[in-house]
């Protein structure tokens, strides 16, 4: 099958670090290029990663015929209104998470993906890590039986890498009403998508309590929440990015045994059930679950299966 293209909305930040070099190491798709908030931001990152045509802004990108799907990497509070853009224009959508900064603009963003006919997926891509789906496929099996309870925790302090500016975040993710929160959407949002999944039910939000303990900003940065799953199981997730902690840690319990798995975000994994039945998983490189998700995309937006969904 021929490549599907693919433009980057975003220059900067996660556009250069992971979507640029996955797309190019990626022989399903191809990268034509990117438009940034300044032309002269899409022409340097044409010239950095070797694409071939530079956009002056989404208008022109979304003009190109050439184009099949669009990778969204901008600032939250832009993704709800370039997702109903892209659709308009018949492009199909991999957008970073969140899908919006309110619920109102994520079901408007949902109605005009579903409106257009387009594939729509929110970047998820700790889903495709092998451990992770382990956990999801005992639970499915119904080897924990009925779930009871549900813990999910990660700590990533930041900054998260290098290149990051280590006195606090960019501006936008600073602002409330631009990043919709900080640890929530950066961190928190991969957790609960992760709950939600692996569980295979429906969450009700029940509480949670927010806080600013290192970064002296509008936006939190620590945050523990509490889920309602389905009709009566606890679920609770816990992160900061103020704080660091051993590793990461999810516990499953249920009503015929439990799951417990250490450092499947980072790696290696294990994981270990109630029988004393323990599995090891060596790590995987933050790039390699990008790769599969978009792999998964891909297959999605030529009508076959994938787990993405």
């Amino acid at each position: 099958m021929p490549a599907v293209r693919f433009g980057i909305v975003g220059t900067s930040g996660h556009a250069s670090r992971v979507a640029a070099p996955v797309l190019k190491r990626n022989p399903e798709v191809s990268l034509l290029g990117a438009a940034g908030s300044a032309p002269e931001r899409s022409a340097q990152f044409a010239q950095q990663h070797a694409s071939a045509r530079s956009y002056r802004d989404l208008e022109e990108m979304l003009g190109d015929r050439d184009i099949d799907a669009v990778w969204i990497c901008s600032p939250n509070h832009l993704h709800a209104e370039q997702v109903a853009r892209c659709a308009a224009a018949g492009k199909h959508v991999l957008v970073e998470k969140p899908l919006a900064t309110t619920r109102e603009d994520a079901e408007q963003a949902g109605k005009a993906a579903s409106g257009a006919g387009i594939t729509l997926r929110v970047g998820c891509q700790h889903r495709f890590r092998p451990a992770h789906r382990q956990i999801r496929e005992w639970i499915a099996s119904d080897l924990v039986g009925r779930i009871g309870y549900f813990r999910i925790h990660r700590f990533w302090r930041y900054p998260y890498f290098e290149d990051m500016d280590p006195s606090g975040p960019p501006q936008w993710r600073r602002s409330g009403s631009e990043s919709g929160g900080w640890v929530i959407n950066d961190i928190g949002s991969h957790l609960l998508d992760l709950m939600l999944w692996m569980c295979g039910v429906e969450g009700t939000l029940a509480g949670a309590l927010l806080a600013s303990q290192q970064f002296d900003l509008p936006t939190e940065d620590s945050a523990a929440v509490l889920v309602r799953l389905g009709e009566s199981a606890i679920g609770i997730m816990e992160t900061s990015c103020a704080n660091d902690s051993p590793g990461s840690r999810i516990e499953v319990y249920g009503s015929a045994g439990w799951v417990r798995a250490d450092d499947t975000l980072s790696g290696p994994a294990t994981l270990t059930m109630h029988q004393g039945r323990t599995l090891s998983f060596p790590s995987v490189q933050m790039l390699d679950t990008y790769s599969a998700e978009v792999t998964d995309f891909v297959a999605a937006v030529r009508g076959e299966d994938g787990i993405g969904a």
